[in-house]
């Protein structure tokens, strides 16, 4: 399965809310498949114990580095709203 990511601008716009920048496992999911119904796991490494979605279910490395790449937003967006700007 090939994961079609969205941009860092679409991801934020998307996942942002009334509290910021939501991101976390089902983000993750409904990045890598947003029409799919799933039960999943994660025990070092995550696994789909349930898959209901005409598209592959997408890798644990896939999950993860969707993981990853959210979680780098969410602390950007932080160390952005947080810096103090001295010119």
């Amino acid at each position: 399965m090939t994961v079609r990511k969205l941009s860092v601008e679409a991801t934020i716009k998307r996942y942002t809310n009334e509290n910021g920048f939501a991101w976390g496992i089902n983000t993750v999911m409904k990045s890598l498949v947003p029409e799919a119904s799933y039960d999943l796991t994660s025990a070092g490494e995550f696994i789909i114990d349930r898959w209901d979605s005409i598209y592959p279910q997408p890798t644990s490395q896939e999950i993860r580095d969707e993981y990853i790449r959210q979680q780098t937003i969410a602390e950007c967006i932080e160390y952005f709203n947080n810096k103090k700007w001295i010119y």
